[in-house]
C-alpha cells in the first residue's frame, strides 16, 4: 500500500471521528479539527479569535451565517465595487441570520489593502464607542469590534472609533456571526470602503505670543450714491423752471469723473490769483481719489465727495441753449471721534466749456449760485457756508474762471427728545447733510431776472452718539475692518478667513452690542436684549470642546501653560449673522446647533507643524453652511477677539453696525477650489 492511500485513510478515519464526537456533543458544535490553525494571511476560523465570547460546547442546534455583501457608509454607496464613506468614523454592517431563529451578533474585522487591491494587513482597532450596546464594542485582546445581538434576519451595524482609520485611504473588512453559543465556521467575503479626503487643509505658523498688533482697517472707501469714476453708478438730475420771459432756467447734477477732477487742477494751477482763504480738510482725499476707482471717498471721520453741477437757460421748450457752465463741486467733511463739532468745506470751480454748448456771455450776474449744507435734523444751529468771495460769475468759464471756497461749523445738538423728554432710545441721532444749491441770472434785455432754480444734492450721513462716553460722531455707512493678528493667532484667523470667505464672500457682518442697560455705556446695546453668550451657546455650547471636539486639538501649553482646547464660531457671536440669532431677532444665519456648521480643528503634527483641517470624524463641508466651528487652543481664540472691545470703542459700533473682518497672510490662498490647501507660513 502507498503511502498516499495511508495518509487518506488516515484522514479518512479522522473525519469520521470527529463527526461522531460532534454529534455526542450536539450538532454544530466546532472541534479542534474544525478550527485550522490561525495565520497571519487570515485564514482562521472565528472561533479562533472568540471576541464575542466564547463556544459552548454543550450547545446544540444550527450555526448563524453572515451576509454575503457586507455594507460600509455613510452614504452607502459605491463607486465601481467600493463603498465611499465620507468621514473616517467609518459605519460597518451586515446582515446576520441563525437558523433556530435565535438572535446574534457580528465581530467585524478590518484590513488595509494593498497595490493589488485585496486585504493585506488586518487592524488592530482600539477605542471606545460613546454607546457600545448601539455602536458596537471594541476587543482590545483582539482588536475587532462586536456589534449588539440583532434579530435573525436584520442587519447589525458598528461604528469604527476615531483614530483608527486615516482620511482618503482604502480598506476592507468583513465578519463573521455569533449566537451566544456558537461561532459562523468562515468569514464573510470582504468588502472594500474608501474613506474620504480631506477639504481643509491650511498650513499654518506657530502662533507667537508677542508678535505686534495690527491695525484696524480705517482705509478710503466709496461714499454710497456719489458714484464710482468708470460707471457714475450714482444718478444725476436735472431741475428746470419755466420763466415769466419765456425762458427756462435749468440746474442739473451728477457725479464727477476723473476728468473733470483733473480739468479742475489745470485750471487752478493756471488761475495763480485762486483764493487760498480756506485750504482744503483733508490734503489727502484727492490723492486716495486719484489711485482709487472712486472720487467721493470717506473713513469713519473724514469724507470727500466730488460732483458736477451745471447750470443753463434755454428757450421755453428746451430746444436752443442762450447759456451753459459747468462747475465742480467738491465738499469735505470731518467728524469728531469723540466730540460733537462736524466741519465742512466746500469749493466750487468752474470747469472749461464742453463742445457743443453756448457760454454765458460777459457780463454781471451772468450766473448766481447759492450752496448751503443743509442738516436734516440734530444740528443746534442751521449751518451756512462762509465762502470766501460771492458765489458769481460773469460769463462762463472762458470769461471767468475764478472759483469760490467755504467753510462751516456745525455742533450736534445732543438728540432729539422723545414724547416723556427722555433721549432718543439708543441715544444716538442721525444727521443727513446734502448740498442745496440754487441758480439765477441777470442779463438785461437777455436773460430773466425774477426766476431761480435749485435742488438738494445727494446726502451724506453721520451719526453722533452717546453710547461710548465721550459722545462722538463718525459717518454712518462707512464699514470700519476689524484685522486679526495673524502671527498671533492663526489658527483663529485661518478659521475665519476660511468661513468668510468660502461661505459668505466676504460680505460684512452686523454688530451685536451686549443686552441693553440703564446706564449706556459699552457693551449693554442692542435692541432685542439679547445676550451673545446666547449665541454662543447655541454654536459652541459648555464643554463642547472638551467633550466633542476633535481630539486632535493641540492647546499651546509653551505659550499658556493651562491652555486647554477651546470651540471657536464664526461668524461671531456678537453679530447678527451668528448661527445662534434667532430670526425674529434679525438673524441672518440662524440654525439650531452649532453640528450644522462647517466642523474644522488645529492641531500640531509630530513634526512641529500647525494646521487648520476639517474635522475628518464627519462628512466633509459642503460649503453651504452658513456658519464655521473650530476646535483649537483656548488661548489662541481668546486672543484673537480680545481687542474687539477697543475696536468697537474707538470707531464707535452701535447696534446693526456693518464691519468686515480682514485677515492678513491669506493673500494667495484660493478658496474657489472644492479642496482648500495652502501654505501661509
Amino acid at each position: 500500500m502507498s503511502g498516499t492511500t495511508k495518509r487518506k485513510r488516515c484522514l479518512s478515519r479522522l473525519t469520521t471521528a470527529v463527526s461522531a464526537a460532534a454529534l455526542l456533543l450536539g450538532t454544530g458544535v466546532a472541534s479542534a479539527a474544525d478550527s485550522p490553525v490561525a495565520s497571519e494571511d487570515g485564514n482562521y476560523a472565528p472561533s479562533t479569535r472568540p471576541a464575542a465570547g466564547p463556544e459552548k460546547g454543550t450547545r446544540a442546534g444550527g450555526r448563524p451565517s453572515s451576509g454575503s455583501k457586507p455594507e460600509a457608509g455613510p452614504t452607502w454607496k459605491q463607486s465601481g465595487s467600493v463603498w465611499q464613506v465620507d468621514r473616517t468614523v467609518a459605519l460597518l454592517r451586515n446582515s446576520v441570520t441563525d437558523p433556530d431563529g435565535d438572535k446574534a451578533n457580528l465581530t467585524f474585522e478590518v484590513w488595509t489593502v494593498g497595490t493589488d487591491g485585496k486585504p493585506k494587513a488586518k487592524l488592530k482597532l482600539t477605542g471606545q464607542n460613546p454607546d457600545p450596546a448601539n455602536q458596537g464594542e471594541v476587543s482590545a485582546e483582539y482588536g475587532v469590534i462586536v456589534s449588539k445581538m440583532v434579530a435573525s434576519g436584520s442587519k447589525a451595524t458598528v461604528t469604527v472609533p476615531h483614530g483608527n482609520l486615516k482620511p482618503a485611504t482604502t480598506y476592507a473588512f468583513r465578519t463573521s456571526a455569533y449566537d451566544g453559543s456558537l461561532y459562523e465556521t468562515d468569514w464573510s467575503p470582504y468588502a472594500t470602503f474608501k474613506t474620504r479626503g480631506r477639504q481643509v487643509d491650511i498650513t499654518l505658523p506657530a502662533p507667537k505670543r508677542d508678535a505686534t498688533d495690527p491695525a484696524f482697517d480705517t482705509s478710503w472707501q466709496p461714499v454710497p450714491g456719489w458714484g464710482s469714476v468708470q460707471t457714475k453708478d450714482a444718478e444725476g438730475e436735472q431741475h428746470c423752471e419755466a420763466t415769466a420771459h419765456g425762458d427756462r432756467l435749468c440746474i442739473a447734477w451728477e457725479p464727477a469723473t476723473r476728468a473733470d477732477l483733473e480739468a479742475a487742477r489745470k485750471s487752478r494751477a493756471r488761475l495763480k490769483s485762486t483764493r487760498a482763504a480756506y485750504p482744503p480738510l483733508h490734503a489727502s482725499c484727492e490723492v486716495g481719489a486719484t489711485e482709487g476707482s472712486y472720487l467721493s471717498i470717506f473713513t469713519r471721520d473724514k469724507a470727500c465727495m466730488y460732483g458736477k453741477f451745471s447750470v443753463k437757460v434755454t428757450d421755453e421748450a428746451g430746444l436752443e441753449e442762450k447759456g451753459y457752465q459747468e462747475f465742480l463741486y467738491s465738499s469735505h467733511m470731518s467728524t469728531a471721534l469723540t466730540g460733537t463739532e462736524l466741519k465742512l468745506w466746500a469749493r466750487v470751480t468752474p470747469l472749461p466749456m464742453p463742445a457743443g454748448h453756448l457760454p454765458f456771455p460777459a457780463q454781471p450776474g451772468a450766473i448766481k449760485l447759492t450752496i448751503s449744507p443743509q442738516c436734516s435734523a440734530g444740528c443746534l444751529d442751521k449751518p451756512a457756508y462762509a465762502w470766501d468771495g460771492k458765489l458769481m460769475w460773469g460769463g462762463s468759464y472762458d470769461i471767468d474762471p475764478h472759483e469760490e471756497t467755504a467753510t462751516a461749523t456745525v455742533q450736534w445738538s445732543g438728540g432729539v427728545p422723545d414724547e416723556s423728554g427722555k433721549k432718543d432710545s439708543d441715544l444716538s441721532q442721525v444727521l443727513a447733510f446734502a448740498p442745496y444749491a440754487t441758480f439765477s441770472t441777470s442779463v438785461p434785455e437777455t436773460f430773466p431776472t425774477d426766476n431761480s432754480q435749485g435742488f438738494i444734492g445727494n446726502p451724506v450721513f453721520a451719526r453722533c452718539d452717546m453710547v461710548y462716553s465721550p459722545a462722538g460722531c463718525v459717518f454712518r455707512d462707512y464699514m470700519p475692518g476689524y484685522v486679526f493678528n495673524t502671527a498671533k493667532t492663526p489658527a483663529a484667523a485661518a478659521h475665519a478667513w476660511l468661513i468668510q470667505t468660502k461661505i459668505r464672500e466676504g460680505a460684512p457682518l452686523s454688530y451685536l452690542p451686549d443686552r441693553r442697560g440703564d446706564t449706556g455705556e459699552h457693551g449693554e446695546r442692542n435692541k432685542y436684549g439679547r445676550d451673545p453668550d446666547a449665541n454662543r451657546k447655541v454654536i459652541c455650547p459648555d464643554g463642547w470642546a472638551a467633550k466633542s471636539g476633535h481630539p486632535g486639538t493641540t492647546p499651546v501649553t509653551d505659550i499658556s501653560a493651562s491652555d486647554k482646547p477651546s470651540c471657536d464660531e464664526f461668524t461671531f457671536a456678537a453679530s447678527y449673522n451668528s448661527g445662534g440669532m434667532p430670526s425674529d431677532m434679525g438673524g441672518t444665519n440662524p440654525v439650531t446647533s452649532g453640528d450644522k456648521c462647517a466642523q474644522t480643528y488645529a492641531t500640531k503634527l509630530s513634526d512641529g507643524t500647525w494646521r487648520l483641517y476639517d474635522d475628518e470624524r464627519t462628512a466633509a463641508p459642503t460649503w453651504s453652511e452658513v456658519c464655521g466651528r473650530s476646535a483649537m487652543s483656548g488661548w489662541v481664540n481668546s486672543t484673537s477677539m480680545s481687542r474687539f472691545p477697543t475696536f468697537a470703542k474707538e470707531l464707535r459700533l452701535i447696534d446693526q453696525d456693518a464691519y468686515f473682518v480682514r485677515t492678513p497672510g491669506f493673500d494667495k490662498c484660493d478658496a474657489s477650489k472644492p479642496t482648500i490647501k495652502c501654505d501661509i507660513r
